[in-house]
């Protein structure tokens, strides 16, 4: 459904951004210092934290282990606040999601309260929550925002593929969204020829790029060569896509009820895609990559356009219900550390090196096999496993009840 047929819920492309942007600005920093009060955010970046900070300080010097991935680094950098402001720096990266959440919520047709409630939605969710304690100094929230960025553009592809090619020098995972990015531009009926241009010239601008970072970038650890050396799939896959199920479900919770209401929508049939287009690129992510707790968080995709639909269809004191569930089940559970119950006892590295999803050889880490994983690992945690996916079953049931028992939303555009 496009703009022009759902004036109930989409505002005119015409109305003015600039009253929506100062409101989401001030939104997004509210939200980060409600979020705070939750999770309060440790002060030192670690593990590849710590390797962006170090970039901080000369992104051109190309230090550390992923020299490619610049763009945070040297943001940090041109505003002055490289090294030791690098951390403050990346937390006003989380502000800037907030912002751009709710600004994309307003631009969307959300009303000024519904756009401030998903903001706070995410504030409290894995989104935001999970670079306060486990990835700290991670500029992931960059990335989400770019993506928000992309889809408010989706109208002007030069704009839009220049974000895209942006994304990509923040992080490579970008590459894996290029599907869910396409679509995008095919929902407004955007023109092929200039998306396979601007999609073609983006990628071979970044693979230039790349080139010449692995030519002069001597310390770089994390290039092509390491993954494909160190390939996931299958067994490793099947491991990172359980603990990331387990992950929505402690980290973002009940509120995912609402992408389920929103996936068995009839009004949502085409923006449906949205969702799935975001989750193949998170498989394929999980194909070479570990990083289930924070690659899974680029469910914040779908789930801010689904609460646009939920809160336009007048359901705000359920969606309000659902978010307050989550944060008092977060303040009771909380899933914001390395060490935190219940994914830290699936996921500790002695369980994996006894049963095989982890291989060590000399000194360096290699994924296990499928039967390792599924025959050694899997009895091993069955009963945690089953019992926290069993409450992802339930949110989802809870979603897809909302939508068969409810009125369905208004049109949004997706």
């Amino acid at each position: 459904m496009t703009e022009a047929s759902s004036p109930s819920s989409t505002r005119p492309k015409s109305s003015p951004w600039i009253p929506d942007l100062l409101f989401a600005v001030v939104v997004g920093a509210l939200c980060y210092a409600i979020s705070c009060l939750i999770v309060a955010p440790a002060a030192e970046a670690v593990t590849f934290g710590a390797e962006w900070q170090k970039m901080s300080t000369a992104p051109f010097e190309l230090l550390g282990q992923f020299p490619q991935r610049i763009l945070g680094p040297l943001l940090a950098n041109v505003l002055g606040m490289g090294g030791d402001l690098f951390v403050p720096f990346v937390r006003g990266l989380a502000v800037l999601l907030l912002t751009t959440v709710c600004f994309f919520a307003r631009r969307r047709g959300a009303q000024h309260v519904d756009a401030a409630l998903i903001a706070l939605a995410v504030s409290v969710t894995a989104a935001i929550q999970m670079y306060k304690q486990h990835w700290v100094g991670f500029v992931d929230p960059l990335c989400y925002s770019l993506f928000f960025a992309m889809w408010l553009a989706e109208r002007r592809p030069a704009v839009f593929w220049a974000l895209y090619f942006c994304n990509l020098t923040n992080h490579e995972l970008a590459a894996f969204l290029l599907p869910w990015a396409w679509f995008v531009r095919r929902r407004i009926d955007g023109n092929w020829r200039a998306d396979a241009i601007g999609a073609g010239a983006a990628l071979a601008l970044y693979a230039a790029f790349y080139m010449w970072v692995k030519a002069n970038a001597p310390a770089q650890a994390y290039s092509y060569e390491y993954f494909k050396d160190h390939p996931l799939f299958p067994g490793g896959t099947f491991v990172v896509v359980s603990l990331a199920l387990a992950h929505w479900v402690v980290a973002f919770g009940p509120v995912l009820a609402v992408v389920a209401w929103h996936f068995h929508t009839r009004g949502g049939r085409g923006e449906r895609f949205h969702l799935g287009w975001v989750l193949l690129g998170i498989a394929v992510i999980f194909c070479i990559a570990f990083d289930w707790a924070r690659h899974a968080n680029l469910i914040v995709l779908p789930f801010v356009l689904a609460s646009i639909r939920f809160l336009a269809s007048g359901q705000r004191t359920i969606y309000v219900a659902l978010v307050l569930l989550g944060a008092g089940l977060m303040a009771w559970i909380p899933p914001w550390t390395a060490s935190s119950w219940p994914i830290a006892v699936m996921a500790d590295i002695k369980l994996w090196v006894e049963t095989g999803v982890v291989v060590i050889v000399n000194g360096d880490y290699f994924p296990g096999t499928l039967e390792s994983a599924t025959q050694r690992w899997l009895p091993r945690v069955a009963l945690l496993l089953g019992s926290v996916l069993a409450i992802g079953a339930a949110i989802w049931a809870t979603g897809f009840a909302l939508a068969r028992w409810r009125k369905s939303a208004p049109g949004v555009a997706g």
